[in-house]
């Protein structure tokens, strides 16, 4: 699933305004739930890809 919101963006971490990236790719997230998702980010087309592992 790709996705305009950006949590780099968001926590002052994006790369177009950042140049250089702080931390590791790819990003994980877990939810409540336990289910973790990997997230990846496309800066060129401003997008963060999630996908269930």
């Amino acid at each position: 699933m790709t996705c305009k919101y950006c949590l780099l963006f968001e926590l002052g971490h994006c790369r177009k305004t950042n140049p250089y990236p702080q931390g590791k790719e790819p990003r994980f997230l877990r939810l409540r739930t336990g289910q973790v998702l990997r997230l990846t980010f496309d800066c060129k087309k401003c997008e963060m890809l999630v996908d269930k592992l």
